[in-house]
């Protein structure tokens, strides 16, 4: 088979779209067909990205599906541990947008928080100060 990714791809195409709980949802304007293309499509690149990732992945599932608890308990705790950036538990920091509209002066700059000000409408982000 020369080329497994659109082969694949096809497979995601066929099991979803005999997907009865799927097809009601976009029947009832839960979603469109464009979306349920657009997640065929971001399946195969998940699973095609990282053979290694998509291997745990499946390999969790199937613990899962299982109820081993006991196993998967086991082998989560030799996981390294989650990181900070995708802690869902700690809230993620915000952007404000701030709009400014260029007056008389040549040069229109506006504070928006301790690390970051816009200056004639680009956003200038400064590094934290070591203490």
């Amino acid at each position: 088979m020369s080329n497994t990714k659109e082969f694949f791809l096809s497979v995601v195409q066929r099991i979803f779209s005999n997907w009865t709980a799927l097809r009601m949802a976009v029947e009832h304007n839960m979603g469109t067909k464009e979306m349920v293309i657009e997640f065929c499509s971001y399946m195969t690149e998940v699973m095609y990205m990282n053979e290694e990732v998509a291997e745990e992945l499946l390999r969790f599932y199937r613990y899962c599906i299982e109820n081993n608890e006991s196993l998967v308990v086991t082998e989560f705790t030799k996981l390294s541990p989650l990181q900070n950036w995708l802690d869902i538990n700690k809230p993620a920091k915000k952007m404000q947008t701030v709009c400014t509209m260029e007056t008389d002066s040549s040069e229109s700059e506006e504070e928006t928080s301790d690390d970051m000000k816009v200056v004639d409408g680009w956003i200038e982000v400064r590094g934290k100060q070591r203490r």
